[in-house]
């Protein structure tokens, strides 16, 4: 199928469309997007939303427990769908199998629809899918991997590759409509994207996943339109993700003989008497910020205990002292913790909402006692288990709804003064400015990237001989945790002088990718953070006033090594914790900046 560009009613040709990706839950509902010639997301009936202060309200009355910053991401990605999107737009759908891509062009507004066709989403544009799918390996690397993150709603920064691997037409990026109706020309508005854009970071607006499919992720986009290069994927921390590759296999599997776990039943009443007493650690200053379960959910789990549902087995690391911290069910416990202590009534409840409304104590006796007798399944993996194992182990069992991250497990298995140290150094104004306030704390994101600083000064990146990069930052822990206060104020004074020199010498753009002058910002990229920050800790005072001075040729060469360098590219990019790519972009570095010197 060849679609002409519409003609723009003075005759010329009109801008080129754009292209859009809206996933069908990991493509399990793309054959009836296909054969009911649609595209659709869930949620709250769009069909009428005029503005970003309707999705507000609709949003706030849903979710009125949500934090501030997931209220913004999610109402920017339902914008995307409702009111961005125009007609005669590209919009494409992988497919279940990930090697297919279903594409077609956008006929229609966005309408609610009552269908029992299968798909549970009512909110729908029409779309004329091209019956031929399109082979993603045919594509080019940046935008297989562009295509590839798992986001839901979101906007093809290659779309002029992508219309040439179609066939169709294009005359570069066409500009972002002015509009706030439907997406189809209505007049007068002002953009809903410019409105997002105000309430989060002014160079990522991350944008969360809609509701009805929790576990993906959307894309941010800078203050102009993105250059082909610009296909990384991001976050909603600050941070950029960096992605594995699957070519890529481990360096130095460990043993599975090491594993040591063994199972126990424990009642509620146990366990709190265990939190009470400070033998469980739920680390309540690491990632399990309050607001991460609304009221809603944490009654849904006070109901299953009231049902004598069973619930999902927890799993806990024990130290010598038979303490234990939390792996798998840190939402779980505290949510559990908080109702019997009486912080939150129950509300929404499905099946017994005569108790809706009701703390622990305002109960009937025998439901506080169903609770309190509740029993559960805890694994308990055993002291002594090596740390590489330990780490490992909480990767792979660690299945809420919202998965530790390696900073957070990092800061479960490590308690002592190394937590307090990151998190100062994390919030200290060197860092924050040389940052641009864009890495948020709550996942520990910004305690990472002062790790990874501190890891390759200690021990220099020369000498790097660690089993993989976690092993790496695991074994900076735990020496930190075991230095002398002189000794961690020296570290922390280099550190501090790396982030005024990034921001002297690169303003805004420190530790960011930046292809072109003209680009929108990239989110940080963490292994250009530990990379540079340790180029310039080395340096002398003298010297960062020279590179200072020629700040706008360092920022030109480094461009120059981004878009000619493609093994420094794809070292700060993905499988960034091989030894191979750690030294590459390290020595890549050391020799620029030398070359200034």
């Amino acid at each position: 199928m060849h679609v002409p560009p519409p003609a723009a009613a003075d005759g010329a040709q009109a801008p080129p469309p754009a292209v859009w990706v809206v996933r069908a839950n990991g493509g399990q509902y793309a054959d009836l997007f296909i054969a009911g010639g649609y595209v659709a997301v869930g949620w709250f009936d769009l069909s009428s939303v005029r503005s970003l202060d309707d999705i507000r309200q609709r949003y706030e009355q849903s979710y009125p427990d949500a934090p501030t910053g997931q209220a913004a991401n999610e109402t920017g990605q339902i914008a995307a769908f409702c009111l961005h999107i125009r007609k005669g737009d590209y919009v494409i759908t992988p497919s279940a199998d990930r090697t297919r891509l279903r594409y077609g062009r956008v006929t229609g507004p966005c309408v609610d629809v009552d269908s029992e066709d299968g798909c549970p989403y009512r909110n729908r544009r029409a779309v004329d899918w091209v019956e031929a799918p399109l082979d993603r390996s045919g594509l080019a690397e940046p935008l297989r991997r562009t295509l590839g993150t798992p986001r839901t709603v979101f906007r093809v920064d290659q779309s002029d590759e992508f219309l040439t691997a179609i066939g169709q037409p294009h005359h570069g990026h066409r500009e972002e409509p002015p509009s706030v109706g439907h997406g189809d020309d209505a007049p007068g508005r002002t953009s809903p994207r410019n409105e997002v854009a105000a309430e989060v970071e002014p160079e990522t607006r991350p944008e969360r996943p809609l509701p009805e499919t929790q576990t993906q992720r959307n894309d941010s986009t800078g203050d102009r339109p993105p250059t082909p290069r610009e296909d990384h994927a991001v976050s909603d921390s600050g941070v950029e993700t960096e992605e594995e590759d699957p070519q890529q296999r481990v360096e130095h599997p460990f043993d599975p003989a090491r594993i040591r776990i063994h199972t126990i039943p424990a009642v509620v009443g146990q366990l709190m008497s265990r939190i009470q007493h400070g033998e469980i650690d739920l680390a309540p200053d690491f990632q399990r910020l309050s607001g991460i379960w609304n009221a809603e959910r944490k009654s849904r789990l006070i109901e299953s205990l009231l049902l004598r549902i069973p619930i999902p087995v927890f799993y806990v690391a024990a130290d010598e002292a038979e303490k234990w911290a939390v792996v798998d069910g840190v939402q779980r416990l505290s949510t559990i913790r908080d109702y019997v202590a009486g912080k939150f009534p129950l509300t929404r409840l499905e099946y017994r909402g005569e108790f809706d409304g009701r703390r622990h104590d305002d109960l009937p006796r025998a439901m506080q006692r169903r609770i309190g007798e509740t029993q559960f399944i805890v694994n308990v993996i055993e002291p002594g288990t090596p740390p590489e194992v330990m780490f490992n182990i909480f990767r792979r069992i660690n299945t809420g709804g919202m998965p530790l991250n390696g900073q957070e497990i990092r800061h479960a298995l490590n308690p002592g003064p190394v937590r307090e140290y990151l998190k100062q150094l994390a919030s200290c104004t060197e860092f924050v400015y040389a940052t641009a306030r864009s890495i948020r704390p709550d996942r520990m994101s910004d305690r990472e990237c002062v790790l990874r600083f501190l890891s390759f000064y200690m021990e220099p990146w020369e000498q790097y001989s660690a089993d993989s990069l976690d092993s790496h930052l695991e074994t900076a822990m735990k020496a930190l945790n075991a230095m002398t206060p002189d000794r961690l104020e020296a570290l922390a004074a280099d550190f501090r002088r790396a982030m005024s020199a990034a921001r002297r010498i690169f303003g805004n753009d420190a530790f960011r990718k930046r292809y072109r002058r003209d680009a929108g910002r990239h989110q940080i990229s963490i292994a250009l953070f530990e990379t540079w920050a340790v180029q310039l800790a080395r340096c002398s005072p003298a010297q960062i006033d020279g590179l200072a001075d020629r700040h706008e040729d360092v920022r030109a060469r480094f461009m120059t090594l981004l878009n000619e360098d493609t093994e420094f590219e794809k070292a700060i990019s993905v499988s960034t914790g091989t030894s191979q790519r750690i030294r590459k972009r390290f020595t890549a570095i050391r020799d620029l900046v030398q070359g200034f010197l």
